[in-house]
């Protein structure tokens, strides 16, 4: 099994497939569909934490999961359509693959966040939230385009 895992590994991360990480273009669409995943994420830690008082980091997981289920959805459909098998079980397997693959991004965003947020104190209230929580998500966006590209959509592997 780990002489398998360490074959995959080797096939994803080949030289030649890593060319296809430096696209102008699928970089620009991943972006935007991040942005759209840090509104998302945004406005569930806002309304958790500010509106309804829930704890930091468990309304942070809330808001990244919704966030990583809508970014799914969409790098699916548009950034990254062209690459990946077809069919609904690939499909769950690249579902699975992306939230296993982003929640190291979450990780680290989070980490991020709670750092700002415990150096800056609460007197900045949401705007130092808000600004500590996209820090966080900037950090993890190479990250997560990097492990997405290669692993849960492996562009530039052609399956024969």
């Amino acid at each position: 099994m780990i002489r398998g895992m360490k074959e995959e590994m080797a096939r994803i991360f080949r030289i030649g497939n890593l060319k296809y990480l430096f696209s102008i273009t699928k970089f620009s669409k991943f972006t935007a569909v991040g942005i759209m995943g840090a509104v998302i994420d945004n406005v569930t830690l806002s309304l958790l934490v500010i509106s309804m008082g829930f704890p930091l980091v468990p309304s942070k997981l809330i808001g990244a999961e919704l966030a990583i289920i809508s970014m799914f959805l969409l790098n699916e459909n548009w950034t990254f359509l062209e690459d990946g098998l077809n069919g609904k079980y690939q499909r769950l397997i690249r579902f699975i693959k992306s939230n296993i693959v982003r929640s190291v991004g979450v990780m680290v965003a989070t980490g991020v966040m709670v750092t700002i947020v415990g150096r800056m104190g609460a007197e900045h209230g949401w705007v130092g939230l808000i600004s500590a929580n996209i820090i966080g998500i900037l950090v993890g966006l190479v990250v997560n385009y990097t492990l997405e590209s290669l692993i849960t959509w492996q562009v530039g592997i052609k399956s024969s």
